[in-house]
């Protein structure tokens, strides 16, 4: 379930990197249009854009693996700590001898009515 998200998240992030160079190349050709900038240029601009979305997504994923890996290890210990707990509890406890029950003192017998006469 986990490697699914982060699969699915990391495939969203490709996708805006994606759709960005899409973009970029878009806004690059309306300079050329629009705004009398020469091919060149508009290129030369798509790619210093293009260049500073690869180093955002480098150290992005750098942060991201970096987290990945303390969660890893902190999931780890904590499954390891209830492994441990799980198996003390289900551990066959040793039986204490049991104590000898003390046996009732026997009463004395009452003598009934018809007795005594």
């Amino acid at each position: 379930m986990f490697k699914k998200i982060v699969n699915d998240a990391l495939n969203f992030g490709m996708g805006v990197t994606a759709a960005g160079k899409d973009k970029a190349e878009l806004l690059a050709k309306k300079l050329q249009d629009k705004c009398g900038v020469t091919k060149a240029e508009s290129e030369k601009i798509v790619k210093e854009m293009i260049s500073r979305g690869e180093k955002i997504r480098v150290q992005f994923e750098k942060d991201f693996l970096s987290t990945q890996a303390e969660l890893f290890d902190k999931l780890e210990k904590f499954a390891k700590t209830n492994k441990e707990k799980a198996q003390k509890k289900a551990a066959p406890k040793a039986k204490k001898p049991a104590a000898k029950k003390a046996k009732p003192k026997s009463k004395a017998k009452t003598k009934t009515k018809t007795e005594t006469k």
